[in-house]
């Protein structure tokens, strides 16, 4: 062998083990990786109309597409659908824009154009579907108008159709609008009853002039009444408007009561009821006036009131040991029932051992550490007592 075949030799072998050991995947001559081929995905599921959204909103620019992933930038793509009764495409770059028009199925076929050569990329079997609308339960309303609380959940609603809804009696009426902010279109419906009962709204919709069913809806309108009885603490206040179930929206209501027993008062736009003294009164409420008139009553609620009465002191410590100089303790009070009168004093049984402050108006107090020992802590509201034991040791001069 002469010494030019061995060094040759020695080349090959060096080459074979360099190629052995690159990373699986990688290619050692970059020209001959093979690209990746475009494509299109084989199945879609697509409603009707041409606009993606959810059944209480939608952008008229979120399309239903269909993208070829590794276009090539010098090619051009076209698109077609094996059923335009079911589903139309128009290309767009490197995309189609697909439009359902009816529910069924149908392919797309694209084909790529390159240095004058056309080829089949793939194709996609597309299923479209028409909105649908399942009713969970049956809403209750109010007579008056009102909004829809929940959204009516439509399917695959086509944003490209309108909807319309017809009652089955003149005494209940419901409608759907649309505002847009932000180039977003927001869906609500709106309700409409002069008289209480059950009714049926048929959905309707018409999309490229055909008008079908999507579903049957069922609607219960009740009448506002008055609960028969409601107990008030002592001093506190409640919600007016709990004394009044199917509560209307579009009417204002008048609430009559002995003013020696309680009052009435609006925060922040909310009407309040406090009882001012014990016993029993009545409150009668009317709707849609602004004096007691006994053809606008809608209820009469009678009214216990009761004095709130102190039944324990609750507490919470953030420990009950502690060293001289250590940290403070955290003590929080809480008064049983919350709403109880009186005052909660609280103090230590040893100051010399721990201080205490008196509670914040969140019910805080500071248990300070003065020197080792114990002490109880106590805390006193009338004949009502919580104690205690907090224990203040020496700080240990190894830590």
């Amino acid at each position: 062998m002469t010494k030019k075949n061995a060094i040759f030799k020695v080349l090959v072998c060096v080459v074979l083990l360099a190629s052995l050991l690159l990373p699986a995947g990688f290619a050692a001559n970059p020209v001959q990786a093979a690209a990746a081929k475009p494509a299109i995905v084989a199945k879609m599921i697509i409603g009707t109309g041409s606009t993606e959204g959810a059944f209480d909103y939608y952008s008229k620019e979120n399309k239903y597409t269909l993208s070829v992933s590794n276009a090539d930038k010098k090619a051009t793509y076209t698109f077609t659908s094996s059923n335009t009764k079911v589903l139309t495409v128009k290309a767009s770059g490197a995309k189609a824009v697909l439009t359902g028009l009816k529910a069924g199925t149908a392919t797309i076929t694209c084909n790529q154009k390159l240095n004058g050569k056309t080829t089949k990329i793939g194709t996609c079997a597309v299923t479209v579907k028409a909105a649908t609308l399942v009713q969970d339960y049956v809403p209750v309303l109010t007579i008056g108008t009102s909004t829809a609380s929940e959204p009516i959940e439509i399917i695959s609603r086509n944003n490209d159709a309108t909807y319309t809804y017809v009652s089955n009696s003149k005494n209940f009426t419901m409608k759907e609008t649309q505002s847009k902010f932000d180039g977003m279109y927001f869906i609500k419906h709106s309700y409409t009853a002069t008289a209480a009962g059950t009714y049926t709204v048929t959905v309707k919709e018409t999309y490229n002039k055909v008008t079908r069913t999507v579903a049957t809806l069922k609607y219960i309108v009740k009448k506002a009444t008055v609960v028969p009885a409601r107990n008030f603490d002592l001093g506190s206040s409640e919600l007016a408007f709990d004394l009044i179930e199917n509560c209307r929206s579009d009417v204002s209501y008048l609430f009559d009561y002995d003013e020696k027993m309680m009052e009435g008062y609006v925060s922040e736009g909310t009407t309040y009821l406090k009882g001012l003294a014990e016993g029993t009164t009545e409150v009668k409420i009317y709707e849609d006036t602004k004096k007691p008139d006994p053809k606008k009553l809608i209820g009469t609620c009678k009214i216990t009131i009761k004095k709130v009465i102190l039944t324990a002191i609750d507490c919470d410590l953030s420990d009950t040991e502690t060293t001289v100089g250590g940290e403070p303790i955290e003590l929080y009070v809480y008064k049983v029932p919350v709403n109880a009168p009186g005052t909660v004093t609280v103090t230590s049984s040893n100051p010399g051992v721990a201080t205490v402050s008196q509670p914040d108006i969140y019910g805080m107090c500071i248990i300070t550490p003065v020197s080792a020992g114990t002490t109880t802590i106590t805390m006193t509201s009338g004949s009502v007592t919580n104690s205690q034991t907090i224990t203040v040791t020496e700080e240990d001069e190894d830590y």
